[in-house]
């Protein structure tokens, strides 16, 4: 159903499950990402890099695997800097990962409601 990938991500809704915060990765973010986000969270710049941010290969990493694997994910499934928050996460579903292959299609569905009403939708 990668053929469909434009008519899924159209009809792609979030329905706030958090889900996506909780599958395991890299958040990795820029200067103006790390800005903005410590502007929502009221600290510096400098204060908030040295509260959240790990370097990791050069990148300036707000989650991974081992260090705060759920980001800035609240208990009801908000994020706490989202409108600061970076572009992996401004472009979920649109991760070449997941439309890679049917299967990893399939993979995501099972984790993402919003991801999976709207295949549904399509693709019936």
């Amino acid at each position: 159903m990668i053929s469909k990938k434009l008519e899924i991500l159209s009809a792609f809704k979030c329905q706030g499950s958090g889900n996506c915060c909780r599958v395991e990765g890299f958040v990795r973010i820029k200067q103006d990402n790390l800005e903005q986000m410590a502007a929502i969270k009221g600290m510096s710049p400098m204060e908030f890099k040295a509260t959240y941010v790990v370097m990791d290969r050069g990148w300036m990493t707000i989650a991974s695997p081992r260090h705060r694997p759920l980001c800035f994910l609240t208990e009801d499934n908000k994020c706490e800097v989202y409108e600061g928050r970076p572009k992996a996460c401004r472009s979920y579903p649109d991760w070449p990962e997941i439309w890679e292959s049917d299967d990893s299609l399939m993979l995501e569905l099972a984790v993402c409601p919003g991801l999976r009403a709207a295949y549904h939708e399509v693709v019936g």
